[in-house]
């Protein structure tokens, strides 16, 4: 096992304490932001763990700093929604975070903003955007898809089982979710620009259609659920659509939906942002420590930092 490496972890939500639990059994840590789970259940899980009064305590003279996913919520401050009791998040910016770190230090987290990243790698700091590991984000497909299932069956007064539904996007995510939705008994449209993924979703029993196919001519579906970051449901497509659609908009980064012309068009459009973190925060978290250690274990083997 490593020794005398320090860790700083810092914001995030129930993800990020249940990657705290993992790597304070393993190394030396010290964290911030969590000020609102004291004397809660999820205490427990930061245990192991020295409790930082400022961040920069939690940053100073660390051999590794592991910020949330997603870091930021607007690229500029970092996400902390458990830093206080009363639910208000400090103003904490990123570019401070990585002007306070060491030269030969590195910078964990997920979907760290490039301007940050650029800094950081001028100044001699590694960085490792985890949300960009292949592992994590096949893992991740799992919670994501379930959560995307339980907000249909929330917001819909119909059974999965019977309902049309159209999966936009047939990826990682697009793929798990048409995979289980079938399994309830929906029928599932996919819809798809490339044909090794159409031909996918015809072997998976989906009902393939190509992306300019259902703009030309949309199936009329229950519920919508889209993966794809960017413009699809555009005026044009929102004008052919009937109301009584739900949207389920699931991709990162890019909304594919025009929301305010959804709104005007009173047509129904719930974003889900970060799914796996609310609706599974345990094993998601479990998915971005076994990540994190992973890469933290091969750099600091022996107790070095290499």
């Amino acid at each position: 096992m490593p020794v005398n490496i320090k860790i700083g972890i810092l914001g995030g939500d129930r993800r990020q304490l249940v990657t705290a639990a993992c790597l304070s059994g393993r190394y030396e840590c010290a964290l911030w932001g969590f000020a609102s789970v004291y004397g809660t259940p999820d205490e427990k899980y930061i245990a192991n763990a020295v409790r930082c009064a400022d961040w920069e305590s939690a940053v100073k003279c660390a051999d590794a700093i592991i910020l949330p996913l997603p870091v930021s919520r607007d690229g500029v401050r970092l996400s902390c929604p458990l830093a206080n009791p009363n639910g208000e998040e400090p103003h904490v910016r990123l570019m401070e975070i990585s002007e306070r770190m060491s030269r030969g230090s590195i910078l964990l987290g997920g979907m760290i903003p490039s301007v940050v990243r650029r800094y950081a790698l001028e100044h001699g700091i590694e960085v490792y955007d985890y949300y960009d590991s292949e592992e994590l984000q096949i893992k991740n497909a799992v919670p994501t898809a379930e959560g995307a299932i339980a907000a249909c069956i929330e917001n819909t007064s119909m059974t999965i089982a019977g309902m049309k539904t159209a999966v936009f996007g047939y990826g990682r995510v697009g793929r798990t979710l048409a995979l289980r939705l079938r399994a309830l008994g929906a029928e599932v449209y996919a819809a798809a620009r490339s044909v090794k993924d159409l031909s996918w979703a015809k072997c998976d029993g989906c009902v393939p259609i190509s992306l300019e196919e259902y703009r030309s001519l949309p199936v009329h579906c229950d519920a919508v659920f889209n993966t794809i970051p960017s413009m699809i449901f555009d005026h044009v497509l929102l004008d052919k659509i009937p109301r009584d659609t739900i949207i389920f908009e699931l991709s990162t980064g890019c909304s594919g939906v025009d929301i305010s012309y959804a709104n005007e068009k009173m047509i129904k459009v719930i974003p889900l942002p970060s799914l796996p973190g609310k609706t599974s925060p345990t094993t998601a978290g479990e998915i971005i420590c076994s990540v994190v250690c992973s890469y933290l274990d091969s750099r600091f083997a022996g107790g070095e930092n290499t």
